[in-house]
């Protein structure tokens, strides 16, 4: 249809051509230069303007289909390309995922030689090299890949992966820094930035990620979880300025952490210590004291118990658990350990006279046996003493009582605020049914 409508707007050109020349049997002069002119019939003229506008007409179209078939060329050569590299991407993607670095190294570097900006693969060949080992070499990856997209939290991620690969710490927290600015709640950040301040001891930084983290959108028992580790992590950092010296700040960091579990043992323990490094024994053993009518932790009348002592006062420290014992009459550890301390002080008798009015059953408590067991020697009742130590057989002389954690069990004689088994905080007690 088109073909002939074009047919026939060709004759009607042809024909009003025909008849222009016919009117038009004229010439005109044309000025070919300033000296020179020439005659041309008026109708030959008017053919050659329309020859000529016809002429640039079809120029212009012939330049229009020619850019456009060379912009065609160009699209599938690109969309070849293209397709190239994802096949290429997509097979080394999947030797990466299967764990065939090598193969994975060799595709994606066809990849590279493609298109040496592609950002998936300079990621996915940095993650290959840190896999063999090369961390430099997936630095350089991936700090390219950072510089063509600068906010790809991939390429950060595994670049601080790297860093952390190679020993460069206070980069690879540099990195984790500069994705929590982006992303103020990303937790996977800020766990990485926690575990890493964590490995490098930075206990104030580790506190401050940490509470940042508790105070996230977390399940309800994922919040319990950070919660408690915030504690912890601020009983470290108690500590460490109790070791520095730096005792108000201790002081504030411990009194913190009892203001927000009042049955965290350890941070009246510390609290105290901090009092003893100032001189002011008088108020340790006011606040152990106290501490322990809120917790009725045995830890803190042990802890009496050695300061007493250690001023030469045990008076007060047999007061100390007499008045325990008024106040809880079934605690046979109470009990124990009173029982204990008189037998240490030499008071036999009434040590004797504690233990016996515990009826102890037919459980084997034996630490327990083997104070008894002393006493008896010490009375002059052999038979009897032979007989407790009978039932502490295997054990070591020595009355010494373990701490035993709550958590995973690990005995040690040897407090500390942390389980070194389990690393759990706050699990340290006594229990008489375990073997030390």
């Amino acid at each position: 249809m088109i073909r002939y409508i074009v047919t026939i707007l060709v004759i009607c050109a042809v024909v009003a051509a025909v008849w222009l020349v016919e009117i038009n049997r004229g010439s005109v002069t044309v000025n070919l230069t300033p000296s020179k002119s020439r005659e041309i019939a008026v109708s030959s003229l008017f053919l050659i303007s329309l020859a000529s506008g016809a002429g640039l007409v079809f120029f212009v179209y012939v330049l229009r289909d020619l850019r456009r078939f060379l912009r065609g060329l160009k699209v599938q050569r690109e969309q070849k390309r293209r397709s190239k590299i994802q096949e290429l991407y997509a097979k080394g993607l999947n030797a990466l995922l299967a764990k065939r670095n090598p193969e994975a190294t060799t595709l994606f570097q066809r990849v590279l030689n493609i298109d040496p900006n592609h950002v998936d693969t300079l990621l996915r060949m940095g993650i290959t090299q840190l896999r063999q080992k090369n961390a430099q070499e997936a630095i350089r990856l991936h700090l390219k890949a950072w510089s063509l997209d600068r906010n790809n939290q991939e390429v950060m991620f595994s670049l601080a992966a790297d860093y952390e690969e190679a020993k460069r710490l206070d980069e690879a927290v540099k990195m984790y820094q500069a994705i929590l600015e982006k992303d103020p709640s990303n937790i996977t950040a800020l766990i990485r930035l926690r575990d890493l301040y964590h490995r490098l001891g930075s206990w104030e930084e580790l506190t401050e990620t940490q509470s940042r983290l508790a105070a996230s959108q977390l399940d309800a028992k994922d919040q319990e979880l950070e919660h408690r580790k915030l504690i912890g992590f601020k009983y470290e950092l108690g500590r460490s300025y109790l070791e520095t010296g730096d005792l108000e700040r201790a002081k504030k960091t411990f009194r913190s952490i009892i203001k927000m579990d009042k049955d965290f043992i350890p941070a009246y323990l510390g609290l105290g210590e901090v009092y003893l490094e100032e001189g002011e024994t008088a108020d340790a053993a006011e606040l152990w004291d106290k501490s322990y009518k809120v917790t009725s932790s045995i830890l803190l009348l042990l802890r009496l118990e050695d300061l007493y002592l250690k001023q030469g006062e045990p008076g007060k420290a047999i007061e100390l658990y007499k008045q325990a014992v008024t106040w809880k009459p079934q605690d046979t550890t109470i009990k124990f350990f009173l029982g204990k301390l008189l037998y240490r002080l030499e008071m036999v008798d009434e040590a004797f006279d504690i233990l016996s009015s515990v009826d102890w059953g037919d459980r084997d408590f034996p630490d327990v046996h083997k104070l008894l067991g002393n006493i008896y020697l010490r009375r002059g009742s052999l038979g009897l003493a032979s007989s407790e130590f009978k039932r502490a057989l295997g054990l070591r002389k020595q009355i010494i009582v373990p701490y035993t954690c709550s958590n995973c069990e690990f005995k040690t004689t040897d407090w500390s605020g942390r389980c070194p088994n389990c690393g759990k905080w706050n699990t340290f007690g006594v229990n008489l049914e375990k073997a030390c």
